[in-house]
């Protein structure tokens, strides 16, 4: 027993030391609305209501999505309870869960396969993959987390017989993000493949059932009627072959964590079978489960490996439509399977010479994984790095070119402010993503304040106007029209008035104004941000 645990410690220990780099981030994304801004868990005495609210409750997105994670939550709320708005807490806190989730990793396969070496090189492939950073860099990041070693030591607790403790763990991961729901149907193909008796699938159905009916009675139902995923526009031919493409660009990343981003906005549209993308994704694919096949007597974690990672795949890859069509951290829980998967091939070849040319692979692979990793994590430590390297990788990323605006806006970098903003509301058929109207219209604004910090009237006039043919009753126009756009006396535009020799009137709308009635806040008002996390 001192080996096994003394092997699962080591890769834990690992994961740690290539993820210490990542404790001195900061809050990103949704960490704000979440976690620095959020009233339900700035005490610890509101851990009771985070059980009858709604994930995102008490931030703007609370009507748009019905998201049920009171774990998670109440985890942030422990959080605050010890470090405030200190950031390093928070961090240090995904850290230990991602270490455990490792570790549970070793004993999973452990229990499942009884190999001490292919569970020592499925932990530790885990433990350095490059695709795991914005799961454990960004805050939120922690549903991942939690869900993943809830599956895993539901898993663990399950193939050891422990059946009711194990529902109990499953229901504890359903809680904290609800991807955990795939367990059932791993545990459903466990049975069929030993032969076991249907009778144990009964208590994590159980688990499921549960948490669907507390979730249907704290919001009212399952999913809201309202909520439309990213794909959910598309026809459904379109919808398919870019799922499709999709799952192969996970396959890719899953192989080669490289040129990765916090958002893929520019991600193209599949529309055809014969699209390059969908032959290679169908190709590929292919492939890995025609070899699996052959060797599952032989090997038979690579069968296992596969199917894990398709499975867990499934509630991410839009068939039902969510809020994201590539997103990395979706990958955290199927990676476990696609670990198993590399780990199981050297063990798969029968060639003593080989074993040892797959085992060397294996090890410069894990390398540079590990490389990339700690490269990653210091990208992640602020917006201003992490969407820098974003822009350098995806010049076309218009969700990146906003977020550089904003923060060139802030310094007072107006000629690549403008430049950026411009780029940020580019629109492309193609892409899977495009800025909507209102997007737009915040981006036509923000254009509109730096020609009026310039003294350019007709042109702050112009994009003023711009901005009101997309969002026609924007509060934060209306102070900015009246003196820009329009003169009382003539009851004419002040773009015509200055064209035809009237002399404009002076504005004030500068970066201190108020909108919405409190101090402007460029990065929490604009919605061209990153949408929240609708899965």
């Amino acid at each position: 027993m001192k080996a096994p645990l003394l092997a699962s410690l080591l890769c834990g220990a690992l994961a740690f030391a290539l993820h210490a780099n990542s404790l001195n981030g900061s809050f990103l994304f949704d960490d704000k609305p979440l976690v620095l801004h959020n009233p339900l868990i700035r005490s610890v005495s509101s851990i009771p209501r985070l059980f009858v609210s709604n994930y995102w409750a008490q931030t703007p997105y609370e009507k748009e999505v019905l998201l049920y994670r009171p774990i998670t939550m109440t985890s942030f709320a422990l959080d605050h309870w010890v470090w405030k708005d200190n950031p390093f807490g928070y961090h240090l806190t995904n850290v230990v869960v991602h270490v455990l989730v490792t570790v549970l990793v070793w004993w999973m396969v452990w229990e499942a396969l009884a190999s001490f070496w292919l569970a020592t090189l499925s932990s530790a492939l885990f433990a350095v993959h490059a695709v795991h950073t914005e799961a454990v860099n960004m805050i939120v990041g922690r549903t991942e987390l939690l869900a993943a070693a809830g599956v895993l030591g539901a898993g663990w607790l399950w193939l050891r017989g422990k059946d009711r403790l194990s529902a109990a763990v499953l229901l504890l991961a359903l809680l904290s993000k609800e991807s955990a729901a795939t367990l059932p149907v791993l545990l459903g193909l466990y049975v069929v493949w030993k032969r076991q008796p249907w009778r144990r699938l009964v208590f994590p159905a159980l688990a499921v059932l549960c948490y669907a009916g507390v979730r249907s009675l704290v919001l009212g139902g399952i999913v809201s009627s309202g909520q439309s995923g990213i794909l959910s526009r598309l026809d459904p031919s379109t919808r398919l072959w870019t799922m499709v493409k999709a799952f192969g660009y996970y396959v890719g990343l899953l192989v080669a964590p490289v040129r990765l981003s916090p958002d893929y906005p520019d991600f193209i549209l599949a529309t055809t079978f014969w699209d390059p993308s969908v032959l290679a994704a169908l190709g590929g694919i292919g492939v890995i489960v025609l070899v699996s096949l052959v060797n599952r007597q032989r090997q038979p974690g690579l069968v296992m490996g596969v199917g894990w990672t398709a499975i867990t795949l499934l509630p991410v890859s839009n068939i039902i439509p969510i809020g994201a069509i590539i997103g990395e951290r979706f990958l955290y829980l199927p990676s476990v399977g696609w670990c198993l998967v590399l780990a199981s091939f050297p063990l798969a070849v029968r060639a003593r010479a080989l074993q040892r040319i797959a085992a060397a692979v294996l090890v410069g692979l894990g390398c540079w994984w590990a490389g990339l990793t700690w490269q990653r994590n210091g990208e992640w430590r602020s917006d201003d790095a992490l969407w820098s390297a974003t822009y350098r990788e995806y010049p076309t990323n218009v969700k990146a070119a906003y977020h550089l605006a904003e923060m060139a806006f802030e310094r007072q970098a107006y000629d690549r402010a403008e430049a950026l903003y411009r780029q940020a509301i580019v629109v492309d058929p193609h892409h899977v993503w495009n800025p909507n109207r209102r997007s737009l219209a915040d981006v036509h604004y923000k254009l509109g304040m730096i020609h009026q910090i310039r003294g350019r009237y007709p042109e702050a006039g112009d994009e003023y106007q711009t901005s009101l043919t997309f969002d026609p009753d924007p509060v934060e126009v209306r102070p900015s029209t009246q003196r820009c756009a329009l003169q009382p006396r003539l009851g004419i535009s002040e773009t015509r008035a200055a064209r035809e020799g009237h002399r404009p009137v002076p504005a004030r709308a500068l970066p201190g104004s108020t909108i919405r009635g409190r101090p402007h806040q460029p990065r929490e008002r604009l919605r061209i941000s990153r949408s929240p996390s609708r899965r």
